[in-house]
């Protein structure tokens, strides 16, 4: 891909070489207006400053990204976790930021850790960047995935967990315990492989049961969940089984549940929860089995992997996947 040019930019922008300047340097006085058409220009034309793109051979800033879909989800608190002590006491800073699901987001923030010149990312991608992360990894960005898989075709490394596997034998496990005849599979995140692989993984299981269910979206999004477990009240008043692919979404579940003093001390809609949620066990007569997750060791084997980049012992591509345990 050929890199875009300074003057380029000024000429897509409308405006003098010397104003796009001042505004990828933030120096000096420019109008708003013409901040505005810098900033578009450098956007639409996927620019990156030639000092960022020189400073990749000289002396890091010893600053690693980590970049996350969400601070909410206690997943990648544990990640992060994992990672900082897999440094230990070591030069590095890190610098954390949440896209909060948003592509766009995510890409400004990736830009901002490579024109910072980050020794490294660690990033749990929204998806929707894969060609934005392609030309950061042809200018030598260390990057490794982690929890979700991008489409660049054994490009990228990828430090996550076996979903597939993980939601086959979640949902084996409750139809060996789920008394209802009803079942409701509750997916979300169609477009990335933490969605596809878990859809993927249960239909399986149900297939090969010959059982039918039905399907939700509930876009990993709590609120979303408890909305459509209202509506499982309406369409299953006699109760249902639901296989729940995201702990966020089980938690909302679990909010329609409590919202209803008849029901939160029955068995009328037991759960099978990929993930875990806090304080579980007081929900045990709702959670009848789940998914136990291990972002701490994702984070660990992900900074372990990156310190063998950083330090040259390591050039291979490298996928590898955590196995998770499934709980009664």
């Amino acid at each position: 891909m050929k890199r875009v040019t300074i003057k380029e930019v000024a000429k897509h922008a409308n405006v003098s070489i010397a104003t796009v300047s001042r505004v990828v340097n933030n120096l000096g006085t420019v109008t708003e207006d013409n901040r505005k058409k810098v900033q578009k220009a450098i956007k639409e034309l996927n620019y990156f400053s030639n000092t960022a793109a020189s400073n990749l051979k000289k002396n890091s800033s010893n600053v690693i990204g980590i970049v996350i879909p969400t601070f909410t989800n206690e997943f990648f608190m544990k990640m992060i976790k994992g990672i900082e002590d897999q440094f230990g006491n070591s030069e590095y800073v890190f610098y954390i930021a949440s896209s909060d699901d948003n592509p766009e987001k995510e890409k400004a923030i990736l830009r901002k850790l490579f024109e910072s010149n980050a020794e490294a990312v660690v990033l749990a991608t929204i998806g929707n960047n894969e060609e934005f992360i392609r030309e950061l990894l042809r200018m030598r960005m260390n990057i490794i995935t982690v929890d979700r898989r991008i489409k660049l075709n054994n490009t990228v490394d990828y430090i996550g967990e076996n979903n597939y596997e993980s939601a086959y034998n979640l949902t084996k496990n409750f139809l060996k315990i789920n008394k209802k005849k009803e079942l409701v599979l509750l997916g979300g995140y169609e477009d990335l492989s933490i969605g596809y692989e878990r859809i993927a993984g249960a239909t399986k299981a149900l297939d090969e049961a010959d059982v039918e269910f039905d399907y939700y979206n509930g876009e990993y999004n709590e609120h979303l969940a408890e909305q459509i477990f209202k509506r499982l009240q309406v369409s299953y008043p006699q109760g249902c089984g639901i296989v729940s692919l995201n702990n966020t979404m089980t938690t909302g579940l679990i909010h329609g549940i409590y919202q209803s003093d008849e029901l939160k001390n029955t068995e009328l809609y037991p759960i099978a929860s990929y993930g875990q949620i806090d304080f579980q066990d007081v929900f045990s007569k709702n959670i009848v089995t789940s998914v136990h997750q291990f972002p701490y060791e994702i984070g660990k084997e992900a900074a372990m992997l990156l310190q063998g980049k950083i330090s040259g012992e390591t050039n291979a591509l490298t996928t590898k996947l955590i196995e998770n345990i499934i709980y009664s």
